[in-house]
């Protein structure tokens, strides 16, 4: 009884201590390190009370008080030093990771370890995404197959970074989705070409080979491909649509790409650099029109040689 006495009377100095710190924090005087002192003092009598963390009953551990205490600051910036004293444990990150990948909840990461839950709830459907790709991460074959499995398993739908990466079971995971939209031509969008897409965040348009992208969509760097997106408003500039219009006339393949005005694709790349990155020859096309655009001018072409 004596331990608990000795412990309640230096938590009330504690508590004397916070409140002259609240009225030196009031004044615009109280420095980092008084704060420091407070903590320390407060998680000594917590030792002293009741010794070491004992182990955690099922449902009442580290992860739990995390989500506790995430849902009580909806909406505000949580540093990891919270997160670490309200766990108790030093891999809080990885507990933050498996609330937002395994069980949905919208954990945004705000840099220098800081995060903000949006919603006290979690995204029912991100939690479904995650069983997928823990499944196809178990797969046997090799990492790019596994990417495959999974966008394919999620047409139409955003995946991000962090999935592509733990599907594939290598940290470039990335790179492999680039590889399949540059190599194979899968009609893959980023925030480069949908600008309501984060950096990180992929969707699959399509898995028909019709849908497949122009091969030589891989002749324009992503900043040439950004550039002349953004200054024709993401839009197409023949069918005058954009992705919310297509979405809105049931259109969900639809995507843009970019149109050399003068060269056909097979003189792309004997084009000198210059000229095909030529920012005032090029132009934003959907898909489709980008399709017919071409193959008017394979027939103007045509038509010249039979003139000719």
């Amino acid at each position: 009884m004596s331990s608990l006495r000795d412990g309640a009377e230096r938590l009330r100095q504690a508590a004397g201590y916070l409140r002259r710190l609240a009225d030196r924090l009031e004044r615009g005087e109280a420095e980092r390190s008084e704060f420091d002192r407070a903590v320390a003092e407060v998680l000594g009598v917590q030792r002293q009370a009741f010794g070491l963390r004992p182990r955690a009953r099922r449902g009442e551990g580290a992860k739990s008080q995390i989500l506790m205490y995430l849902q009580a600051h909806v909406g505000q910036d949580v540093s990891g030093d919270e997160l670490g004293a309200v766990s108790g444990i030093q891999e809080w990150a990885r507990r933050v990771r498996e609330l937002r990948v395994e069980d949905g909840y919208e954990i945004v990461e705000l840099g220098s370890s800081t995060y903000r839950l949006e919603s006290a709830t979690p995204n029912h459907e991100r939690s479904k995404q995650w069983q997928q790709a823990n499944e196809i991460r178990n797969r046997a074959g090799s990492a790019r197959s596994r990417i495959e499995a999974f966008l394919a398993a999620n047409v139409g739908q955003v995946v991000t970074r962090q999935q592509i990466d733990y599907v594939a079971n290598i940290a470039e995971g990335s790179r492999r989705v680039r590889e399949l939209r540059d190599e194979l031509g899968w009609p893959v969008n980023s925030h480069i070409d949908e600008p309501d897409l984060e950096p990180g965040e992929y969707r699959l348009l399509s898995t028909d080979p019709a849908d497949f992208r122009d091969a030589s969509q891989r002749l324009y760097p992503e900043d040439l491909r950004q550039r002349v997106f953004e200054r024709d408003d993401y839009t197409c500039q023949v069918c005058k649509r954009n992705r919310a219009k297509a979405l809105a006339a049931g259109d969900t393949r639809f995507y843009l790409e970019v149109h050399h005005k003068v060269a056909m694709a097979d003189e792309l790349a004997d084009l000198p650099v210059s000229a095909r990155h030529d920012i005032k020859n090029l132009v934003t096309l959907c898909h489709r029109d980008h399709f017919e655009e071409t193959a008017k001018l394979q027939e103007q072409r045509r038509r010249s040689r039979r003139g000719a």
